[in-house]
Parts: structure tokens; C-alpha cells; sequence
């Protein structure tokens, strides 16, 4: 079901598009998080709420609203021709190295889920940007810390995730850390790819 909700007029507005966890995906996450407790984390801790979580396609950026029109109707098409997927998370470790600012759940690589990046890699244009050219590493951020992360040691994982919507988000500045409002949730309607046959 598709929900939409426009953004505040101002002179620019943070924009990326991401995957919404279901809440199967979401109780998974809960249960990785309180792993990690009892293994050692940094003392100032700030966990991702179920509101903020989710899975980045394509960072947009600081954006023109005047281009919110021409955004959310490629990701129509998009999504229209874009088959709902499954991710598997594999792990859970700070991100995107040993030592980092993030602790994340990090999902498999797939060609459907890089299929889906590359696609969305076009509203770059419309947003008249260049795409980004570093490797699409599918994940969803689970905790940040100022003072970094070197612990715990990675949670091994094996679990597949729902990954059916297409949704734009307006990140926030808020006292807390960023609040990421979705400004429009679209279903990932197209077709099947049939499996190849063996």
C-alpha cells in the first residue's frame, strides 16, 4: 500500500531512499541488539529506534524541493518494475571497518538488491548529482557512538529479511541525533525473476 506524506517547504531538505524493516526484521534486530549488550559495548551508546531503522538504497542528499515531483515519480516506476526481495543478514560488527562510529547488521550481497541500487543510482540525476561511486554495502545501522567501535566481536547471523518497499525519508536534525521521516512508502510490485533451472 503506497503512503506518502510532502515534506515542509524550506530552502533544502536532506533526502535518501531505503528499504523499511518489517517487524519480523525488526524483532531479529532487537534480539542482535541485546546480544550485543551482554557482550561489551562503548559506554555512550546511541541505539537506532524501530522508527529510524532501515536498509539505504541511495543517499540523496542536501535537495531543491523542486525536485520532490520528478523524485517520487521515478520511484514509482521503480518500484513498479522491481520485484519484492529477501536479504540475509550475516552479521552484525561496527561498520564500516573494525573500528568505526557504527555497529550495523550487514546483509549479503544480491543481484536483485544491487539491481535495486543501481536503479535508484538515477535519481541522482534528477536530483542533478552524479552517482556515488563507492561499493553499494547493503546494511541497517543499528547503534552509534562518538567514541567509536572496537567491540563487540562480530555476532554471526543467518536470517532472512523482507525487503518489499521503496521508501524516501527526510532526515531531521533533533537534539537526539537525526530523525528520519519517510515523506513516501511505496510496495515493490514487479514481476518474478524465474530462477534458472539446473
Amino acid at each position: 500500500m503506497r503512503t506518502h506524506r510532502k515534506a515542509p517547504a524550506s530552502d533544502l531538505i536532506r533526502l535518501f531512499v531505503g528499504v523499511t524493516p518489517d517487524q519480523s526484521t525488526q524483532r531479529f534486530l532487537d534480539g542482535i541488539c541485546r546480544e550485543a549488550k551482554l557482550r561489551g559495548i562503548p559506554r555512550k551508546v546511541r541505539w537506532t529506534s524501530h522508527g529510524n531503522r532501515h536498509l539505504t538504497v541511495v543517499f540523496l542528499g542536501e535537495t531543491d524541493p523542486s525536485h520532490l515531483d520528478a523524485i517520487e515519480q521515478r520511484m514509482e516506476e521503480i518500484a513498479s518494475l522491481s520485484p519484492p526481495l529477501c536479504g540475509r543478514i550475516v552479521s552484525a560488527h561496527p561498520f564500516p571497518k573494525k573500528r568505526a562510529a557504527l555497529f550495523a547488521a550487514e546483509l549479503l550481497p544480491s543481484p536483485g538488491l544491487t539491481d535495486l541500487h543501481q536503479a535508484c543510482q538515477a535519481l541522482m540525476s534528477a536530483t542533478g548529482k552524479k552517482p556515488e561511486r563507492k561499493s553499494f554495502r547493503p546494511h541497517f545501522t543499528l547503534a552509534r557512538s562518538t567514541a567509536g567501535f572496537s567491540q563487540p566481536a562480530p555476532i554471526p547471523a543467518d536470517f532472512t529479511c523482507a525487503l518489499d518497499n521503496l521508501t524516501l525519508y527526510q532526515s531531521l536534525l533533533a537534539p537526539g541525533g537525526s530523525q528520519y521521516r519517510p515523506l513516501l512508502t511505496l510496495p515493490l510490485t514487479g514481476p518474478s525473476i524465474p530462477e534458472a533451472k539446473t
